[in-house]
């Protein structure tokens, strides 16, 4: 036997055993997409049967594709992603940038700033939800209530009563509505997920060339000039496998959209599948290989991306 063939032969059994655990579950989905199988049918009982007599074609994509949800699913899911994913590459590289230089205390502030990646999503989103942007019982009823008895006060006032008599009264936001809970779900998941790109942010700025940044000093270069020219391009690797990996975690947001809307006017893809799968295990497969051509497109773009910082 050939040297070659030995590291091959060892790492086998792992390939197989990968290609089992992806292929199956694909393949089951993809074939419970071409058939009526549900799992309740007093009409039809034999529906209720994954048999292939059930045979209905692209009847089960036909029919996702014609739901009233479906382009709500797809729009929701590629608002809530790349906002959540705009909003914690700006924040993690400010912040980073803000707590990579020495000041008393600094150990402490990074465990606090990393702490939230570590609480559960559903936690999270109760936190949020109730505590937070409630607008009767949350930080933002007590803050918008705060805020008005403020304005009839100065309102009251001889000389400038008049100027703050022309303020409106601040309304609290209700982000259970349908307008506004998808918005509740970008602040909660960027609240817990900053906290990584930050940390990979950080571990990246330990190895910027620091020579590069003296001799911009000493050629004058403004603070914003050397964040532009050197820091950033220095974070353009990180960037972008911070962007990779946040895509596919935030593709598959469930527990926040339950808890904060129960899926009134605020649905994603994986959401949808779970409403299929209540009952229409067909369509719920069908959403479910929408749901992987989805992601497969997001991966590519990622990866090119990627790619194309990396070589750069």
């Amino acid at each position: 036997m050939s040297d070659r063939r030995i590291p091959r032969l060892l790492q086998t059994p792992a390939v197989v055993l990968l290609l089992i655990w992806m292929l199956v579950p694909l393949s089951m989905t993809l074939y419970f997409s071409f058939i009526r199988y549900v799992l309740n049918s007093l009409r039809r009982p034999e529906w209720t049967k994954p048999s292939i007599e059930n045979w209905r074609g692209f009847g089960n994509y036909e029919f996702v594709l014609n739901s009233k949800d479906f382009l709500l699913a797809i729009q929701n899911s590629l608002l809530i992603v790349c906002s959540i994913l705009f909003l914690t590459v700006i924040l993690g590289v400010l912040i980073a940038v803000l707590i990579n230089k020495a000041f008393p205390g600094q150990g402490i502030v990074r465990v606090l700033l990393i702490s939230p990646f570590f609480v559960m999503p559903a936690v999270n989103a109760v936190l949020w939800i109730n505590m937070i942007l409630d607008p009767v019982l949350g930080l933002q009823g007590v803050a918008v209530e705060g805020i008005n008895g403020l304005l009839d006060a100065l309102r009251m006032t001889p000389v400038i009563g008049n100027f703050f008599g022309m303020w409106p009264e601040l309304q609290p936001i209700s982000f259970r509505a349908t307008q506004t809970s998808a918005w509740a779900v970008i602040i909660m998941v960027t609240w817990q997920w900053t906290p990584f790109a930050v940390l990979i942010f950080m571990t990246s700025l330990q190895s910027e060339d620091q020579q590069q940044k003296e001799a911009a000093i000493l050629d004058g270069a403004s603070t914003w000039s050397q964040f532009r020219f050197l820091t950033l391009p220095h974070l353009g690797r990180p960037i972008a496998i911070v962007v990779m990996i946040q895509a596919i975690f935030h593709l598959s947001l469930y527990a926040e959209i339950e808890i904060v809307s129960r899926g009134n006017g605020n649905k994603n893809l994986p959401y949808l599948i779970g409403e299929f799968a209540n009952n229409n295990i067909g369509a719920a497969s069908a959403t479910g290989i929408f749901a992987v051509i989805l992601a497969n497109i997001v991966a590519i773009f990622l990866l090119r991306m990627v790619g194309k910082t990396l070589m750069e």
